[in-house]
């Protein structure tokens, strides 16, 4: 295998990562909280797309209680990218040139 057989193989790797960064961003996973009072849409690179804070809970005495909400809401989202993110990983696998 010479050198140009390594570079084309690192092109395709190249471009299979950047498929793969577009598929991740098209892959949108909701999480809402126990009881409703935040909402979570984040897509598969783990970045947030919208927030919604109950107005039930949107009061100073509860900002300590809803910074928790919406770490554990977001943490139940990351869980659910991730399974995804197995799951694409797994079926492309198969494609890779080696």
């Amino acid at each position: 295998m010479g050198i140009f057989d390594n570079l084309k193989q690192i092109s395709q790797l190249r471009q299979q990562a950047t498929q793969f960064q577009k598929l991740l961003s098209s892959k949108i996973v909701e999480v809402s909280s126990p009881k409703n009072e935040i909402k979570l849409k984040i897509n598969g690179r783990m970045e947030i797309l919208n927030i919604e804070i109950s107005e039930n809970i949107l009061k100073p005495e509860n900002k300590n209680y809803i910074e928790k909400l919406i770490k554990k809401t977001f943490q139940d989202a990351q869980r659910e990218v991730e399974k995804i993110i197995a799951n694409e990983i797994k079926s492309a696998m198969g494609s890779f040139p080696f």
